[in-house]
């Protein structure tokens, strides 16, 4: 019997019998699940003490132990296709077996991707589908919430989910890989990247064949009548054409602003900013930063340059293709997502436990607010400054950097008449003093853009 034939024959009887049920439960009472792992037969993923591990459901232990000695698992483990875990099993209530996973990064969603960072992805896990099907296996659950984003590379975060693969099995991974990826893309590349974030916010149904059937260019579909020997074909073409995608979005006007509108030179706005966020840094209790509104990431490659983790957050996917791009030439580590400080992410779920919202998974010790709170004043949005101080403080554990912009700088034409009585430093000041203990206003740049210092105490920088 071969090493696929193996595995397929352990993990087929997927439910124990009724009167092998006497273990301790493993329901979402009992066990804090990641994402929908609880309605996986074999396999779950969940959280102990702030990190990922993986639960095997009896009676699959022996089996996923015999897969985990595979050679190709360590293989794909140094590739950092797959996700390493300790291979000693720990004991927990009602699981067979728990591994803890080697790390757990921030959680970033498949939809807070941007157009390059979803194709990579895409990638990735094509070439985790093309070395696992060199061995006769494949995944049984390749949707994008079991592929993370570390800083640096897409890795898969279930072992637990490798299986014998046969035409079956694949057709119904492909299915998966075919809603969250690959139709997802190819509507990017239609010129709809909206329509496509929007169906894939959807978790169990994504971007279905209908949603635009007739409309967009053939593409490579897996034939129901396939056999195995059919798929690392279909797998090599698929990421061809994956690759050759087009997923440009339009850039807007923001996307040369640090190399047409910013002066670094000494006194000025930019060049201040730069110098608090270094002075901030020396501060070792400050470990994680959230850089909102953060452009092509320049502020937030200076504080991942400091060793910090970093996301960096902005609503244009194409300036998050630019970060992530330049983060990656750069070789740092760095979490970019699309994001709107308007509509961060919500929780979606029962009680909003399967998937938390961005104010839970992004909050950090630092959130850099810069050449934002203005444009959340004026123009489409119209907040007010408790709102974006609210906002600010949704995201901080500790300490907040945000920068106001005189009203000589507003463009007349998005001036709101009612700002006149209120759009001030002290009235943003006073705003934010409501939700940080201490909120120090450090004098003007050259510009007349000042910095307001938000924490847990008065600090002079």
């Amino acid at each position: 019997m071969s090493t696929a034939e193996a595995v397929r024959t352990e993990v087929s009887p997927a439910y124990p019998s009724p009167g092998s049920m006497a273990v301790p439960p493993i329901d979402s009472f009992h066990v804090h699940y990641y994402a929908r792992s609880f309605g996986d037969p074999i396999a779950r993923l969940f959280w102990r003490d702030d990190r990922l591990w993986l639960g095997i459901v009896p009676p699959h232990g022996r089996a996923f132990a015999e897969l985990a000695n595979l050679p190709i698992v360590d293989e794909l483990v140094q590739e950092k296709l797959l996700v390493g875990f300790e291979r000693t099993a720990q004991f927990r209530a009602g699981f067979d077996s728990a591994y803890r996973l080697a790390s757990t990064p921030r959680i970033t969603y498949w939809h807070e991707w941007s157009p390059k960072m979803l194709r990579t992805a895409a990638l990735r896990l094509i070439a985790l589908l093309q070395r696992l099907a060199q061995h006769g296996l494949t995944l049984r659950n390749p949707h994008p919430w079991n592929l993370l984003y570390d800083g640096f590379n897409f890795v898969y975060m279930n072992p637990g989910s490798i299986v014998g693969s046969d035409a079956q099995t694949f057709a119904r991974s492909y299915e998966k890989v075919a809603r969250f990826f690959i139709r997802p893309l190819l509507l990017i590349e239609s010129g709809r990247a909206h329509l496509a974030r929007r169906l894939s916010e959807d978790p169990r149904d994504g971007v279905l064949s209908e949603d635009f059937e007739g409309s967009l260019k053939e593409w490579a579909e897996w034939n129901p009548q396939a056999t195995a020997g059919d798929i690392p074909a279909f797998l090599d073409r698929m990421a061809s054409e994956v690759s050759c995608l087009n997923c440009n979005p339009d850039a807007g006007r923001w996307i040369d602003y640090f190399r047409t509108d910013c002066d670094f030179s000494s006194g000025t706005s930019w060049s201040r900013k730069q110098q608090v966020l270094e002075l901030m840094l020396e501060d070792e209790e400050i470990h994680s930063v959230l850089d909102l509104g953060a452009n092509t990431g320049h502020y937030a490659r200076v504080a991942a340059k400091r060793g910090r983790e970093v996301i960096a957050a902005d609503f244009d996917p194409a300036l998050v293709d630019a970060t992530f791009e330049q983060t990656r030439t750069a070789g740092l580590s760095l979490y970019p997502v699309t994001m709107d400080f308007s509509h961060p992410t919500p929780a979606q779920g029962v009680d909003g436990s399967w998937l938390p919202p961005a104010t839970e998974r992004f909050t950090s010790d630092l959130v850099l607010c810069f050449a934002l709170s203005h444009h959340m004043v004026f123009g489409k949005y119209r907040l007010d400054f408790e709102q974006i101080a609210r906002g600010v403080r949704s995201f901080s554990r500790r300490w907040a950097l945000v920068e106001y912009v005189e009203r000589g700088k507003i463009r007349p034409a998005e001036w709101r008449p009612d700002a006149d009585a209120w759009y001030t430093v002290d009235h943003l000041a006073e705003a934010l003093r409501r939700h940080f203990p201490a909120v120090t206003v450090l004098p003007p740049a050259n510009d007349g853009r000042r910095l307001l210092v938000c924490g847990p105490e008065r600090r002079l920088v």
